[in-house]
């Protein structure tokens, strides 16, 4: 180093030394105060959040249920968040873990990590096209990459539903797959995207005035109209979307071409030659001028996280049928607003709740309603969820997230076939949509019998290792599956049945079917 760097007196050298400490600690305290500002917006709503319901439980005198147990907080917020039952190295870590602050680091990890926007991208893709809606099977792996890139880079949702509604380009591709899988229709893309961004059923009001409601035939046809300029040509060997001008939506049965309207607004936007109808009825959706936008987001997120919506369901938001906690739903909805439209915060925000980290097991007499929160109710895994923690956890296969050539990998294949098999509809959360055939396709399906009867593979492999003991491999094979450790009976139980057998090829055979037995349990089909 120079020594002209240097200072030569050592007073000089000491003030030098004082400025650049001050100078550190300065930039250093300019970065703090925002991350704390952050922390501190999630922590005092979250605490507003159990105010509320802590309200209406003394008022209604609902007693709550205890506190989760660390083992069934761990699977229900990786399942939430993750889309996966927790691997069992990961939960034993968390078990054992004393620092009180280890609930808020493993919500953060979470929502930072991979599996957190693959997650998203899978269940807003089953949002936006429903494979049990579909006219004809839908590829939509383009557009849950799509959404991934988007949940990757936690893009602001009003902007991301920006972004969504007025995409263009290839038929086949992101966001144009939506359109092309709604045969471009006005009054489908209208019906789809009230319900799936505004959380209202206009389409009641497609043949007539709702008989309820607010909305009239008149209304559903004006939002229709905002799509009616959307076209589909031939572009080189493939089809390209794209908006043309000119193209009228008219009342059934009239002459009465509609007027492009937003829904609840008295007067139609002025009419911009320049401009095409989708990116005028964009800008307003997102906007903050907009009231359905933040509220139906809000809703649809706490239906993801505790089961069922402050508005259930949650597309249909109508004065009908009114909330649960109105006084909530808008100071969470304002909060959303005020946040940015920030989805990784507001799901932070949730999960850091007294209310998220209850139990879903209730000793207190009388189960609540579902719509007290005062119990956390009990979600039913998706065949997604279902299949990708048996991939991780018992086969050690690494998801499809892992794998960016996963859409053509044989892998994704089997994993297709699986929800082929079981269907992948948009079911209730709360809800469970499969009967007696899917029951016996899932206990003699393919996956289990390779996870169970093949003791080369996967974990029974691992587990056939000399250094474990009877008590460690029945430990492992609950956390690998219904993320807990056995009871005290449980254990008692099955190290018995194992003590009785001689025969190591009988012995691995048992543990197949203590295997197969937890995979076909109640309790590893649910998320707690």
């Amino acid at each position: 180093m120079s020594s002209t760097l240097i200072p030569q007196s050592p007073s000089l050298w000491a003030r030098t030394l004082l400025c650049t400490w001050f100078l550190v600690g300065v930039c250093c305290l300019v970065g703090m105060p925002a991350a704390l500002a952050q922390e501190a917006s999630v922590l005092a709503m979250a605490e507003r959040i159990d105010e509320h319901l802590r309200g209406t439980w003394e008022q209604d005198g609902v007693v709550p249920a205890e506190p989760a147990s660390d083992a069934e907080f761990c699977r229900r917020v990786w399942l939430d968040l993750a889309g996966v039952a927790p691997p069992v190295s990961v939960l034993r870590t968390f078990l054992s873990d004393t620092a009180p602050d280890k609930h808020d680091r493993l919500i953060a990890s979470l929502l930072a990590s991979p599996q957190y926007a693959a997650h998203m991208a899978e269940r807003w893709n089953r949002v936006l096209v429903p494979a049990d809606q579909a006219d004809m099977p839908v590829d939509t792996r383009s557009l849950k990459a799509w959404l991934r890139k988007q949940f990757q880079r936690n893009l602001s949702y009003d902007n991301l539903v920006a972004e969504f509604l007025v995409a263009g380009g290839p038929a086949d591709s992101g966001p144009a797959v939506f359109y092309t899988s709604h045969d471009l229709e006005p009054k489908k893309l209208a019906a789809a995207t009230a319900r799936i961004f505004l959380g209202i059923q206009l389409q009641c009001a497609e043949c007539h005035d709702h008989p309820f409601d607010r909305w009239k035939q008149t209304d559903f046809w004006s939002y229709a109209a905002f799509f009616s300029q959307l076209k589909q040509r031939q572009a080189g060997r493939g089809q390209w979307i794209e908006d043309l001008p000119g193209g009228e939506v008219r009342l059934p049965e009239s002459q009465l071409v509609s007027v492009p309207m937003y829904p609840g607004v008295p007067e139609p936007p002025e009419p911009d030659v320049a401009d095409y109808r989708r990116r005028q009825l964009t800008i307003w959706l997102a906007s903050r001028d907009n009231p359905y936008l933040a509220r139906a987001a809000v809703n649809r997120v706490w239906e993801h996280l505790f089961g069922r919506g402050l508005v259930h369901p949650v597309d249909a938001m109508d004065a009908d049928n009114p909330a649960s906690h109105p006084k909530l739903l808008q100071e969470l909805s304002d909060y959303f607003v005020e946040q940015r439209f920030d989805l990784r915060k507001l799901y932070q925000t949730l999960a850091s709740t007294k209310a998220y980290r209850m139990s879903s097991a209730y000793s207190a007499g009388e189960r609540p309603a579902m719509d007290t929160f005062a119990v956390m109710n009990v979600k039913t895994l998706s065949p997604q969820q279902y299949y990708d923690s048996l991939m991780q956890n018992v086969l050690r296969v690494p998801p499809p997230w892992d794998d960016a050539n996963s859409a053509n990998s044989p892998e994704q294949a089997m994993r297709q076939a699986f929800l082929n098999r079981m269907g992948s509809g948009g079911a209730a959360p709360v809800d469970y949509p499969h009967g007696v055939l899917q029951a016996l396709g899932t206990m003699n399906g393919p996956e289990l019998q390779r996870a169970s009867l093949q003791p080369q593979n996967g974990l029974l492999a691992v587990l056939d290792a000399p250094f474990y003991s009877d008590v460690d491999r029945i430990e492992t094979l609950y956390l690998a599956t219904v993320s807990r450790l056995p009871t005290k009976a449980e254990q008692q139980r099955c190290s018995k049945f194992l003590a009785d057998i001689d025969s190591p090829a009988e012995t691995a055979a048992v543990r197949g079917d203590l295997l197969w037995a937890l995979l076909c349990s109640t309790e590893c089909a649910v998320c707690p």
